[in-house]
Order: C-alpha cells, then structure tokens, then sequence
C-alpha cells in the first residue's frame, strides 16, 4: 500500500511539473504581455516594465525560477494589484467561491444522490417521470439564462431575496470587520457542524434502530447549531452573517440546480445497472429487507462512479463560474481569473491553476485509495489494503 501510494505521488510530481511547464509555455506564447496592456504607456516605460518583472530573460530562466519559489510557498505578486502578494489575493477570494460553489456541489450532490437512489429503486411511477424530467432540464439548462431567470423572478419580480453584489452597503456602512474575515468564521461555523455530523453518522452506523441513528444525528446537529447561534448573537455579528446568507440564496439555488440534474441522473443510471447484478438477487433471494440491500448493497456499488466524479470536480471549484459570478455580481475565484488573462498577469494564473493542479491529483490519489476501500475486489500489484 505504501509503495503504491509513493508510485502514484512520485508520478503526480512529475505531471505536475510538466503541467506547469506546458501552462507557464503557453502563456508565454500569447501575442501579448502584462507591459502591452497597459494603455498610453510609452515604449521607453513598457520596456522598463518588461525588465523590472522579468519579462525580458529566457522562458526557461523565468519557469525555473517561478518553480523554485512555487515550491517555497511563494506564488509571487501580482502585476494587476502590485505589490500584492498572489496569496493574498487568493485568501480575499477564496472564501468566497468556496462559500458558493463549494456548498452548492455538496448540497447538489447530496440531493442528487438521494433522489437518484429513489428514483431508480421505485421505477416506473410519477415520480420517477416527474423526478427525471426535473433532472433533465436543471442538467441541460444554459447558466445563464437560468441565473437570469431566478434573478427576475425571485429577486426582481417577487423581491423575496436580494439579487447583486454579496453584502448590502448600507449595513456594512461604517463596521469593524470584513467581508472577507466574516465570511472565514462562516465557513467555519459550516465546516464545524458537518464534521460533527460525519462523525456522529459514522459512530452510529451499527446501530440497528433507525429512528436512534436520527435521534442521535438530529441531537448533535441541535445542540452544535444552538451553540453557533450563540456565539454568533453574542458576537454582535449576526445581522451581517444574515444579510450574507440572503444575498447567498439565489446564486446558491441556481448553481445547486445546474450540478443537481447531473449527479441525480448518473446515480439513477448506475443504479440501475446494478440491480442486475448476481450479488443483488443473491441478497433478495435470502430474503434481506428491501432498505438493506438498496443502501449496504446496490447503493453501495453505484455510489463509486458518482463519488469519482465529485473528487475530480472538487479541485475546480476554486476556479469558480465567471458567469454566475457576472450574473449575480459575486466577486470570487472566476472573475480574478478572467481579470488575470486579460491582462496576462502570469503569477495569478500561474499561482490558482498550479495549485487546482495539486488538489486534482491528489484526487485522483485519493479516489484509488477510496476505491479499494469500498470494493474489496481491487488489488495493486499484490499489495492487499
């Protein structure tokens, strides 16, 4: 196992280093440079920026020495915001995106994976029509026509939410904390709650009584959230985690629904392929309750191909959607991005690609690590988990 593991990390290294190689020679490669950009600069003034950044040495002395720094934590500073460092840029953003497209990709793949279990379990019903055809069109929606229509309808037309920007100027007007900090301590709070839930569903998984496993999950997730809520009221920052939180509901919902559709029809799909497995009849043959052998033994099996899918995807949320983001004038994680390549800021991209680079094959170590554990039948090289 261990060996396996090393191969496998040893051999990310190395496609991450050629990955960087072949994005750093790419961006290079553009007709332009940062110095270009700059509109109404003189050729004598575009040729000092050019040496003050670097840009006139080798490609390969550039690449070398960004590598270095890479690899010392040091993603370098930005050409757009000089002399920001790239990191902070990224802290100011990442909370953001990950406040959005993060929450929405578990909460869009949870509910996927839920009704896509029911729906091909109970097959041939309304339901399953109606739940298909909902998944149907949430997956072949165009983003932006759909953010367009719950922003008119449930911002514009219903008022219920607010539709722009990610706060309410006037209630922040004049107060001692940041977006940014504020949005950290939610997601904290959020990352508090669900790992106590995790641990408290994986703690009561033996136990028999349905209704126990709820009552110990319902008690947990009461008490963590009455705590939150105190901390929060005692703070004096709640009227501002709220007005976040309202400005959060519609982007949320459409982007939930755009990966929703996906997610509930792949798991519906697998699972159906699966009931026709021997073990499954196997199982209903000896009689095993109808709720066993959906989620210990169907489910179980069809949840593989949809968790790959969720870990693969999981790195680029950090790249966030410049298009709901446009939409719903959420400042994250695409803008910067679209903002960097405008104006060929090579350290952003360089610094957010690189490290969406590294989470991937970290994924991608981890998903055939996660699969050996779920399907005993997976070997590597004789090596036995």
């Amino acid at each position: 196992m261990i060996r396996f593991i090393t191969r496998r990390l040893a051999r990310g290294f190395v496609t991450l280093l050629l990955f960087q190689g072949l994005l750093f020679t790419l961006i290079h490669n553009l007709p332009y440079d940062f110095s270009t950009t700059q509109i109404g600069a003189g050729r004598a003034w575009r040729e000092f920026i050019r040496t003050y950044l670097g840009l006139d040495r080798p490609l390969w002395e550039q690449y070398l020495r960004w590598v270095s720094k890479f690899f010392q934590f040091d993603l370098g500073k930005s050409y757009m915001a000089w002399p920001t460092p790239v990191s902070q840029l990224l802290i100011e953003r990442i909370p953001r995106t990950l406040l959005l497209f993060l929450t929405s990709v578990i909460l869009a793949y949870l509910f996927g994976i839920w009704m896509g279990k029911l729906i091909a379990w109970y097959r041939g019903g309304w339901f399953e029509a109606l739940a298909t055809l909902g998944g149907v069109v949430a997956y072949t929606s165009f983003a932006p026509f759909l953010g367009f229509v719950v922003l008119n309808v449930f911002g514009w037309a219903l008022g219920w939410f607010p539709y722009q920007r990610l706060v309410d100027p006037n209630t922040w007007f004049n107060v001692s904390i940041s977006v940014d900090a504020l949005l950290i301590h939610i997601v904290i709070t959020a990352i508090l709650i669900l790992g106590a839930l995790t641990v408290v569903r994986h703690l009561t998984k033996n136990l028999r009584s349905r209704s126990q496993r709820w009552l110990w999950q319902g008690v947990v997730f009461f008490v963590f959230s009455i705590g939150a809520w105190q901390w929060w009221s005692m703070s004096g920052l709640m009227y501002l985690a709220v007005d976040i939180l309202n400005h959060l509901v519609l982007p949320l919902g459409t982007v939930t629904l755009l990966s929703f559709g996906e997610t509930m029809l792949l798991m519906r799909v697998v699972m159906l392929e699966t009931m026709q497995d021997d073990y499954v009849l196997t199982a209903k043959a000896k009689g095993l309750p109808e709720q066993v052998i959906r989620n210990h033994h169907v489910a179980r099996n069809a949840i593989l191909p949809v968790l790959t899918r969720l870990l693969l995807n999981l790195p680029f949320v950090l790249a966030g959607s410049l298009v709901i983001e446009l939409v719903f004038t959420w400042n994250g994680m695409g803008l910067l991005i679209f903002n960097a390549i405008e104006v060929v800021d090579i350290p952003v991209l360089m610094g957010i690609l690189s490290f969406t680079g590294v989470l991937t094959l970290c994924a991608h170590v981890f998903l055939d690590i996660l699969y050996a554990y779920l399907d005993p039948r997976l070997r590597y090289s004789g090596e036995h988990f």
